[in-house]
């Protein structure tokens, strides 16, 4: 990724910054894409004389901005020597002194100190030389790399205007490399330069064959995808790659929509034809195994299911979805579904004005799977940007009504939620469906720093005239892609949860039988890796507390997934 971005800052398509790209964060490393996008869609519709006139505009100003380096450099080389005989001299003074056995504090007191100082004035002295030198070496390349490219320019200009090579033109007395066209008359004029009253033949876009017609339409196809120089073929797919790379940060700048979504068909995609029934599937075989100080915490559990996801495009934007799922359980465990296949979500999805609508039988996931992971039965709205509000109102599993509301607000590096969840009826804390109200408020926050992303989510629920407050703390790494071979992601949690906090937990783990004791506290860890394309291997471990008489159970869980479809993405 910065090779690219270099790469094209090089061929003139874009400024990079003084600080060093890897300093630079996604949204800056976005920000330079766009402009280098916009500059490549933009120099398409232009004829090699316009190209050239771009590229020696650039090489004027990147070459002042050379010669600024290079002044830095010298002086930062300057300082950096200085400040290394200062230390040497302060090292020595010090070395001295302690051969010959002088330990009086007011003597090497302040030797110490002026080494020390010395050492941290010439650390930051190196690291600045370093920085222009750095800089300077990259400038020089650009500007190689755009004089390079000015003289292959003005090499095809000459070109189409003689109808002969420059190795040609070079036997002829005409200069490829000085930017000018030598006559028998003595004088010269940049290749740009030539029309009528010239001393050459008259340039025209009708002679550069990579160009445009002159009403500037392109009847070939698409502007960048148009026979085209090497050079700009290496920039097209560099950017492309950017593009796809920064997909997410140049629609949230709404790049990709309001600026230049025509980019989006230039750019070499393969174009693929969908099936209007889309269909997804999942075949998992798991294995669980609990243990514990109470009997409903010991049991084994091991489960083979298969679950298809049909999707029916019906207008390009109402979508008919559902899941079949069939499944057979051979441990401990037998619920009311085993070995039966049922149609267990069925909804539209689709967008009423900047709202995205769910109608039906559908997943719902509350405050992160620590509230709720099951079928909702009912409506869900979802709107705005940049935070986004989400509403569910109908019926969770067993209960009379059910609805919740949240906001989320989320960035590449930080993240920041809240929700309010409301069940009526359903389960009570003896896991038996009962009258009552339990509501639960949530607010959660998460950050990135380096590989890891830490987490903390805060809950307070009351359960018929019960109330608790719990909160759940995390570490991540990476996330589940099984459509990448050998990629890794593993999580750790802490939980502590009363009952009045979840209605129906997402973990693997006897959360839901500890509600009866008061609820839950403890440790949870998982790990992911792909095995190959469509593989998928899941590892799960939980060690838990029931809350009324600390209680404790051990789970450990693991799957492996194989997914299919009858599409290509």
């Amino acid at each position: 990724m910065y090779e690219d971005i270099e790469e094209l800052a090089a061929q003139g398509y874009l400024e990079l910054p003084d600080k060093d790209l890897h300093s630079l964060s996604r949204t800056e490393l976005s920000t330079l894409v766009a402009k280098a996008l916009a500059r490549i869609e933009d120099s398409q519709g232009t004829t090699l004389a316009d190209e050239y006139g771009r590229v020696t505009r650039l090489l004027v100003e990147d070459k002042v901005q050379l010669n600024l380096s290079k002044e830095q450099l010298e002086a930062a080389g300057k300082i950096f020597r200085q400040r290394e005989r200062e230390a040497r001299r302060a090292s020595d003074d010090l070395a001295r002194q302690s051969l010959r056995g002088v330990n009086r504090l007011e003597v090497m007191g302040p030797l110490q100190k002026r080494a020390k100082a010395s050492q941290v004035r010439l650390q930051a002295a190196a690291r600045d030389f370093a920085v222009a030198r750095q800089r300077t070496l990259r400038r020089q390349r650009m500007n190689d790399e755009l004089a390079q490219r000015q003289n292959d320019l003005l090499n095809a200009m000459t070109s189409a205007a003689t109808g002969v090579g420059p190795e040609l033109m070079e036997s002829f007395g005409a200069s490829s490399t000085s930017g000018t066209i030598r006559t028998s008359g003595g004088f010269g004029s940049s290749a740009a330069d030539l029309g009528e009253g010239g001393s050459g033949m008259p340039y025209t876009a009708a002679m550069d064959a990579n160009s445009a017609s002159p009403d500037r339409t392109y009847p070939n196809g698409s502007r960048l995808l148009r026979d085209s120089p090497a050079r700009d073929a290496d920039a097209i797919a560099r950017a492309s790659a950017l593009r796809t790379e920064f997909m997410s940060e140049l629609d949230d700048a709404g790049y990709i929509d309001d600026q230049n979504a025509h980019l989006a068909d230039d750019l070499p995609v393969k174009n693929l034809q969908r099936p209007r029934l889309r269909v997804d599937g999942e075949v998992r075989v798991s294995d669980g195994h609990s243990s514990g100080d109470r009997p409903e915490y010991r049991r084994n559990d091991t489960e083979l299911r298969l679950r298809v996801y049909p999707d029916y495009d019906i207008d390009g934007n109402w979508h008919a979805i559902g899941m079949v799922e069939a499944k057979k359980q051979f441990g401990d465990k037998h619920d009311k579904d085993d070995e039966k296949i049922r149609l267990d979500r069925y909804y539209l999805e689709g967008n009423i004005g900047l709202a995205k609508v769910d109608v039906g039988a559908f997943s719902s996931l509350m405050a992160e799977g620590n509230v709720y992971d099951s079928k909702f039965k009912g409506m869900r709205i979802s709107a705005g940007n940049p935070v986004v509000y989400t509403m569910e109102y109908g019926k969770a599993n067993d209960t009379d009504k059910a609805w919740n509301l949240t906001a989320d607000y989320e960035q590449p590096t930080y993240g920041l939620g809240a929700g309010v969840y409301r069940f009526e009826g359903g389960y009570d804390r003896d896991n038996a469906v009962a009258d009552g109200k339990q509501s639960v408020a949530m607010a959660r926050a998460h950050q990135k720093m380096g590989d890891v992303d830490v987490g903390a989510m805060i809950l307070y629920g009351k359960d018929r005239g019960k109330q608790g407050t719990g909160y759940v703390v995390s570490v991540s790494n990476g996330t589940e892609k099984s459509w990448e071979p050998r990629n890794r992601s593993w999580w750790l949690k802490y939980y502590y949860q009363p009952y009045e906090t979840y209605y129906s937990h997402t973990m693997n783990g006897t959360a839901d039988v500890m509600r009866r004791y008061g609820g839950f506290k403890g440790v949870g860890a998982g790990y992911s890796y792909t095995l190959s394309k469509d593989w998928l291997f899941n590892l799960e471990y939980y060690h838990l507390w029931d809350l009324d008489t600390d209680k404790q159970s051990n789970t450990v869980w693991g799957s492996l997934t194989h997914y299919f479809k009858n599409y290509e993405n």
